[in-house]
């Protein structure tokens, strides 16, 4: 069987999957019902995993503002290494909420697989946690005793030599710390490592396995709760990925208005959120434990917004710290790391992937046309948060 039709098999499988769970929901991006005034409505349905800032795209169901672009967005919960092929499936949702990352690995398999639109910096969003008892040193312990910030990221990565890392390999998580291996001039075997899904990985660091683990915010909020300490995290770790809108080309070109407005809900959501950060920090911590079980505060939210993780609030500021050489979250640079990792060092994919992959200059230009860089506000919510 060809890899094509490989991934094709393994896109149908994890479609089955998620039509057999209560948490999947939302019609063909085809169908679905009209609004009311609206000449058109366009379905979007998004696959996407519940987090603290995948959340934030559901503001635009709750205060009408999809319905006010004649766009009627559905989302599909499913486990997030499922999502992209998904996309690529055709027969599930035609968007989906992921990092870059995910076209650098599916490239090869399906060309027409594309990153849409980046919206979300996870600048300080990693961490590589240790034990409450752990004799592992923290970079902020080392920086208290007196060495640079330099010779203190050195001297984690040099005590967690023949460690085991629980992390998920193939992925953006073992990516940060063989990044930062690397950047030490390590090579990647300086450490051991559990392969496990984020959430698998939490549970068995919890019950003992493991001598480290890498954590996204959730998974960190609750080591952290627990009294487990951040070795290593952030721009420490590696760059900063972006997470995004993940599309096909095919799906691009025949609903680029649509997408657009996707887009501009999407600023208007991250601004709404900057005015009214207790009001949106109640709702999403409601949701987010409604659907995981989780114990999000409003407080854990409030730390986490515009500091572990960093949002544009539009197109302007997208431009400067994504689509700007030396910007902070540079994609080309994120881009060539991912495209090292996987094809040189991991050698997980044939090639690196074609930067015709990311079509995020190309959108960004076509937004800015619609809607200029410098958009404020938001539109008069018709719904509730409450």
């Amino acid at each position: 069987m060809s890899t094509r039709r490989r991934f094709a098999a393994a896109a149908l499988a994890a479609v089955s999957l998620c039509a057999a769970l209560t948490a999947c929901r939302g019609t063909d991006s085809a169908s679905g019902p009209a609004i009311q005034g609206c000449a058109k409505t366009t379905t979007i349905q998004i696959a996407t995993t519940p987090y603290q800032d995948s959340l934030v795209m559901s503001l635009g169901d709750a205060l009408g503002w999809y319905k006010k672009e004649c766009l009627n967005v559905t989302f599909q919960n499913v486990a997030f290494t499922n999502i992209a092929k998904i996309v690529a499936s055709g027969k599930g949702a035609p968007v989906g909420w992921r990092t870059a990352s995910e076209i650098n690995q599916g490239y090869h398999l399906d060309n027409d697989l594309a990153y849409l639109y980046p919206w979300d910096i996870f600048s300080n969003g990693f961490a590589l946690m240790g034990r409450p008892d752990t004799n592992l040193k923290t970079y902020d312990e080392f920086v208290k005793e007196g060495k640079s910030s330099k010779d203190a990221i050195a001297a984690v990565i040099d005590e967690i030599h023949g460690k085991n890392v629980i992390t998920t390999l193939n992925n953006s998580r073992a990516e940060v710390i063989q990044t930062a291996l690397q950047a030490q001039g390590k090579a990647l075997d300086w450490v051991k490592y559990t392969d496990l899904d984020p959430a698998s990985g939490l549970t068995a660091y919890l019950r003992g396995d493991g001598d480290t683990y890498i954590a996204g915010i959730p998974q960190r909020q609750t080591l952290s709760d627990r009294g487990y300490k951040v070795l290593l995290a952030g721009t420490n770790l590696s760059p900063p990925p972006v997470n995004g809108y993940i599309t096909t080309k095919s799906y691009w070109n025949a609903n680029q208005d649509a997408l657009l407005k996707l887009i501009h809900v999407t600023y208007e959501a991250i601004r709404y959120t900057n005015a009214n950060l207790d009001q949106v920090a109640g709702y999403i911590s409601k949701t987010y434990n409604k659907q995981t079980g989780s114990t999000l505060t409003v407080d854990n939210f409030k730390a986490y917004w515009q500091k572990l993780e960093t949002y544009p609030v539009n197109a302007g500021e997208t431009k400067a710290q994504i689509f700007t050489p030396g910007g902070v979250a540079y994609w080309k640079t994120t881009w060539d790391q991912d495209n090292q990792y996987f094809f040189d060092d991991i050698h997980s994919i044939p090639g690196p992937a074609p930067y015709d992959g990311y079509l995020g200059e190309t959108v960004l230009n076509a937004y800015i046309a619609k809607y200029g860089t410098d958009e404020k506000g938001w539109d008069q919510p018709t719904g509730s948060l409450s």
